[in-house]
């Protein structure tokens, strides 16, 4: 009979724990030589000795990092080849490790600019949508975000961001919800990530955001109403503000 002490499972509880922290440094260091450029689309990793060496792992830690920066899209393992980075296009731009990794070597602007420019896109469109296919259950919870939303910004004294900006995006994870469209709501679910970081880049200004508010009115009585041409034109307002709002440096 095999008897398990605390200390012995506390000690498995460890080693788990140091496991993972190492084969999460492993992607990370792999993924950042990748999105910096160190580590090119078509290249062939090192072999896996060099690997282990170079970042002083075993091998099962760098197979749990491989199998991780795989799902990301960023490399993929090839028999009689070995392990190649894949083209810029397969990797998931979405995943919260890329954004961050791009982030802290790209241009943040730019950044900002691309969510701005797909957001205007889908969800202007899906305004429209949502117009035509909202209940009486769905207005009301879209106006609950939005009144959320309007009593933040009523008290400058009192003003917060992040409860702001999860009143803002509960109103428009609403407005993609509305549409009935599962892929619609599977993109915005997948593009929340970036969506959520860039809003934590955007503007805090409560101004620039007290501005943009009417906007929103707008958009949600267009809805109300079922109204899509008024809800389309109200969205792209509401991204022309966005727009102008970001800094230009």
């Amino acid at each position: 009979m095999i008897i398990i002490t605390n200390g012995d499972m506390r000690r498995k509880m460890i080693n788990h724990s140091i496991r993972r922290k190492l084969y999460e440094y492993v992607v990370e260091e792999i993924g950042i030589r990748i999105i910096r450029g160190d580590y090119k689309p078509g290249d062939t990793l090192p072999n896996e000795d060099a690997l282990c060496k170079q970042h002083d792992v075993s091998r099962g830690v760098l197979r749990e990092a491989a199998k991780v920066l795989a799902q990301k899209g960023l490399i993929q393992s090839r028999p009689k080849i070995g392990t190649q980075v894949q083209p810029r296009s397969t990797w998931n731009l979405f995943d919260s490790d890329i954004l961050i990794w791009k982030l802290r070597l790209g241009d943040k602007m730019e950044f900002l600019k691309n969510v701005t420019e797909v957001r205007r896109i889908i969800e202007s469109e899906a305004a429209k949508f949502a117009a035509a296919r909202v209940s009486q259950t769905e207005i009301a919870m879209i106006r609950s975000s939005y009144s959320e939303m309007e009593a933040i910004l009523s008290d400058k004294s009192a003003y917060n961001y992040q409860e702001y900006l999860r009143a803002d995006m509960a109103f428009h994870t609403a407005i993609l919800e509305t549409c009935h469209n599962e892929l619609l709501a599977q993109i915005g679910h997948t593009m929340r990530n970036a969506v959520q970081t860039a809003r934590e880049m955007d503007t805090r200004d409560i101004d620039i955001l007290l501005e943009s508010l009417p906007f929103h009115s707008e958009m949600l009585e267009a809805i109300a109403d079922r109204n899509a041409p008024a809800a389309y034109k109200a969205s792209q307002k509401m991204f022309d503000q966005v727009w102008r709002a970001i800094p230009k440096q």
